[in-house]
């Protein structure tokens, strides 16, 4: 029979053995719920994804099904129009990007060039409004502006200049996607880049100014060279947001006229509810996976976050 000074002899180097187990692993401990969100939100549904990609396509039992090798990415880039969607996809993002880069750059320059605090203030209030509007309302929006026979911007165009207004949505719908992309992130990349011209030191700017360089020269060799960081972090982050732009354009042309607005998103989405093609949905959300991955890894091996700060 154990008496209790034997009881509290051993548990007490048990407690001690706890107590020594938790401060040594710490830091992992504080980790762990968040790498099991991860998991949970991440990590299975990749993989179940990959799972439903090189099966058949399923029935009641989704873990019945047979092995369908790579005949599910030979459909998606045969039958599922998923090529066309990546070369739409790739317009997109790449001349999207492009604009919202030089007019955010130069938004934020013309605002930090402003003497009075009161303008600065309404300025950058103006700017950043266009960024509060919910994408489906602003596709709802701008299909009301740009209908040819309702909108007012067709009416403007006709009414004002000499020109006869395009129909936006099926003569142009591309190009109108990208600029109302660009009208809506715009100020995303505007106030990054104001940040960043708000905290380039005035001793910079003021030596060269006083060795004569005119503004331009001002902005390639001494503002530009010190915002690198920034600008690296700001066109990454709005590029990887971009291969992820689904709402207005479904909202605005639905992919279409045909599928000449049909993003790579639009393509999986439709694949899956309207078509009811799981595993080709499931094979273009892997290969869309990858490429976005390897393209960011690329540009990040490229220019790297250790370069930018060289």
């Amino acid at each position: 029979m154990s008496t209790p000074t034997q009881t509290e002899s051993t548990s007490q180097p048990t407690s001690a053995r706890l107590r020594e187990l938790w401060n040594d692993y710490l830091p992992y401990w504080f980790m762990a719920p968040m790498v099991l969100v991860m998991i949970m939100i991440t990590f299975f549904p990749g993989a179940y994804d990959l799972y439903l990609a090189l099966i058949e396509e399923p029935t009641l039992n989704v873990f019945a099904a047979e092995f369908a090798g790579l005949d599910n990415f030979r459909t998606a880039f045969t039958r599922g129009g998923a090529l066309h969607s990546f070369v739409v996809t790739i317009t997109v993002v790449v001349s999207a990007l492009l604009l919202e880069s030089v007019l955010g750059f130069a938004l934020a320059a013309f605002v930090a060039g402003v003497e009075s605090s009161r303008a600065k203030s309404f300025y950058r209030v103006l700017f950043i409004l266009p960024m509060a509007v919910a994408p489906v309302s602003m596709a709802t929006i701008g299909r009301i502006m740009l209908n040819s026979e309702i909108g007012i911007i067709p009416y403007i165009i006709n009414a004002v200049t000499p020109f006869a207004a395009p129909a936006f949505l099926s003569d142009i719908p591309l190009l109108t996607v990208i600029l109302l992309d660009t009208w809506n992130w715009t100020p995303f990349m505007f106030i990054i880049f104001y940040a960043g011209l708000s905290s380039v030191p005035e001793t910079l700017v003021e030596a060269s100014r006083v060795d004569g360089a005119p503004l331009w020269r001002r902005y390639v060799h001494v503002i530009i060279p010190y915002m690198k960081p920034v600008v690296f972090v700001a066109t990454l982050i709005r590029l990887i947001d971009l291969f992820r732009t689904f709402g207005v354009v479904y909202g605005l042309t639905q992919g279409g006229p045909g599928t000449a607005t049909q993003l790579v998103s639009i393509n999986i989405y439709e694949q899956m509810f309207i078509n009811n093609q799981i595993t080709v949905a499931a094979a273009i959300a892997i290969v869309y996976l990858v490429l976005v991955v390897a393209l960011c890894n690329v540009i990040i091996a490229k220019v790297g976050f250790e370069g930018v700060w060289d």
